[in-house]
């Protein structure tokens, strides 16, 4: 009796599939062992199948990047931001980007990478464009936290949100470097009261 054939993932699927597969290979490997070929035998296909799905490494860099968005986006988005006040939804977002990276290893190395820094210029564009909403997204909320008072208006919300980035950016290559010895979440606490502290309003005497 013959067996019966297996049903034929479709295209989203299989592009879904390559992308997980890409994350777990720049999470124990780095990205630099993020190959087409070492994708296509992660995913069990042949290399011209994968072509048909991305054209090449940077078309898959790319999609990683969308997929990373899509996650944070729908991450922030369960977090019931509308119940909170302004500075405390900027606590809320910088707790859930740290264990976002926490549970996401793969994120900070593809971050970190040489590809990032001097490689496809297609890539860096997608990512800086990442990094930009996110920036434009926490300086909106530092805004929203100046007109409640929770903020000094001397603040410059844009200058703000990099530094908060750039904390968390920091804690993350930390984080890699130790070989993930600490909890990256724990240290959420530590990074906003250190930053926010500064930019309470004064107590006028």
């Amino acid at each position: 009796m013959a067996e019966p054939k297996r049903k034929r993932k479709s295209a989203e699927a299989r592009r879904n599939d390559i992308v997980e597969a890409a994350m777990e290979i720049i999470r124990h490997e780095g990205v630099a062992k993020l190959t087409t070929r070492a994708l296509s035998k992660a995913v069990g296909i042949a290399q011209p199948t994968l072509f048909l799905h991305f054209g090449d490494k940077s078309h898959v860099l790319v999609a990683l990047v969308d997929a990373v968005q899509n996650r944070l986006q729908q991450g922030i988005g369960q977090l019931g931001l509308d119940r909170l006040t302004p500075i405390d939804r900027l606590r809320a977002v910088i707790r859930f980007h740290l264990n976002f990276i926490q549970s996401q290893p793969g994120i900070p190395r593809l971050l970190f990478s040489e590809e990032l820094q001097s490689g496809d210029p297609v890539f860096r564009e997608r990512m800086n464009q990442l990094v930009m909403t996110f920036l434009q997204f926490l300086s909106g909320q530092i805004k929203a936290a100046q007109a409640a008072g929770e903020i000094r208006t001397d603040i410059n919300p844009e200058q703000s949100a990099c530094l908060l980035i750039s904390s968390v950016q920091g804690l993350a290559f930390r984080w890699i470097l130790s070989n993930d010895r600490f909890v990256l979440s724990e240290q959420a606490d530590a990074v906003i009261n250190t930053l926010l502290e500064g930019w309470i309003p004064r107590q006028k005497n």
